[in-house]
């Protein structure tokens, strides 16, 4: 052990591992940029990106390729090919879906 004290979770909400494809609307006169949702949690999301893309300060993310289901995002920080999203309006009210049997 080093001595340091485990880093203390500061996110409000839980985050939970995906790996699932999603687009970028950076210019709305340009077609939207796909991307992949790494994490998700209710407030934010972590996704990997083109090393080229320069997403602007706000975008809407795309979760379905036809615009079905979009949340507004802001973007909070940038490393690389990964960035850290806020959504800026909360997600609608979850669906239930019907249990497939085993």
């Amino acid at each position: 052990m080093d001595g340091t004290a485990p880093r203390q979770e500061l996110r409000k909400y839980k985050r939970r591992e995906v790996h699932y494809p999603v687009w970028i609307v950076v210019d709305p006169g340009q077609p939207p940029r796909r991307c992949m949702l790494v994490n998700v949690s209710q407030g934010g999301a972590k996704i990997a990106i083109d090393e080229q893309l320069e997403p602007p300060a706000q975008f809407t993310l795309l979760l379905t390729h036809r615009g079905h289901s979009t949340r507004p995002c802001r973007l909070v920080w940038r490393d690389g090919t990964n960035m850290g999203v806020e959504f800026l309006q909360p997600p609608p009210p979850a669906r239930r879906f019907a249990t497939r049997p085993s």
